[in-house]
């Protein structure tokens, strides 16, 4: 069982919320660091999450401490694309690189896409600059409400590695998803977001991880 379908809403704590965003953190067993989940009503379709999601480019614009990213990879047969990021981190613990593998999936029934993050340290050699992140698991699930209104659940749980204390870390569980979909709010709004992007999604009513309704219910 993934560490997505393992949390649920009876061991997190909910630490922000207003009239469109909701942030729960919670404990993973064996880990000092938590996990979050983060609950958005976005006033735009959900192609244009998707298309946003879709334009690594763009990440360093919306994406909290993000300083870089690129694709690595696109991979045959719909598995998706390797992706590497590079997150900025507070003096004077050194930057952080994350490399996964994200596969997207769309619920032939219900248009749900759901886009599935996987940890891939060893995909290219690391460096003595930067801390290589070792374990990663997260996930969007983007719903559509209505034509013009989508439902974005934002899931993330990471080991940073390195000399970093649990407390500082902890910090920026809120901080990435708050300043995140923040910002993914203002940048869906934009003209190159309004066309749905031509992407690789399986088709599948199995595959999508769906244990947060608790949260949304909350």
């Amino acid at each position: 069982m993934s560490l997505l379908e393992k949390i649920n809403s009876t061991t997190c704590s909910i630490r922000f919320s207003n009239d469109w965003l909701k942030i729960f953190t919670c404990p993973v067993p064996s880990s000092d660091f938590l996990s979050f989940v983060a609950v958005a009503t976005i006033d735009a379709p959900q192609h244009s999450v998707l298309s946003l999601l879709y334009d690594i480019e763009s990440a360093t614009e919306w994406v909290w401490k993000t300083k870089e990213m690129r694709v690595l990879q696109e991979l045959t047969e719909n598995d998706g694309r390797v992706v590497y990021q590079l997150v900025s981190a507070p003096w004077p613990v050194s930057d952080r690189e994350i490399i996964t593998r994200s596969t997207a999936y769309i619920d032939p029934e219900t248009s749900e896409a759901f886009i599935k993050l996987e940890c891939l340290p060893d995909f290219i050699p690391e460096n003595d600059r930067n801390v290589r992140v070792r374990q990663l698991e997260g996930a969007w699930n983007i719903l559509p409400l209505s034509e013009n209104e989508c439902r974005v659940v934002f899931r993330l749980h990471i080991e940073p590695g390195g000399e970093i204390p649990s407390w500082l870390a902890n910090i920026a569980v809120i901080d990435t998803p708050y300043h995140t979909l923040c910002n993914l709010r203002d940048m869906v709004k934009r003209e190159k977001y309004r066309t749905p992007v031509d992407a690789p999604f399986r088709s599948s009513t199995t595959d999508i991880v769906r244990n947060y309704r608790d949260f949304i219910a909350e």
